[in-house]
């Protein structure tokens, strides 16, 4: 941990966390580029979002990897993003 530049003043400044580093952004565009950074692979972007199902749940599939694909659906909280197996997507 770094100390403070005063050097009567032993008292340690601690670094900001990560996530007050950066804004938060909750909206489709932002959720999207974050999971697109943390993509388990190489991702590929598809020109058009394809229609798919997830169990019981209807979204739209807007990227793949060779083993993961990134679904968006909307819940009661607001958007949602994650990268699925590509086993459990299938398309409508």
């Amino acid at each position: 941990m770094p100390l403070s530049p005063d050097p009567t003043d032993r008292r340690t400044v601690l670094d900001p966390p990560p996530e007050q580093l950066l804004p938060v952004r909750l909206d489709h565009v932002g959720l999207r580029e974050d999971a697109l950074r943390q993509a388990p692979g190489r991702p590929v972007l598809m020109l058009r979002p394809a229609a798919v199902k997830v169990g019981s749940t209807v979204g739209h599939a807007i990227a793949y990897t060779v083993t993961h694909v990134l679904v968006e659906w909307e819940n009661d909280g607001g958007p949602d993003v994650r990268w699925l197996a590509s086993w459990l997507v299938r398309r409508l």
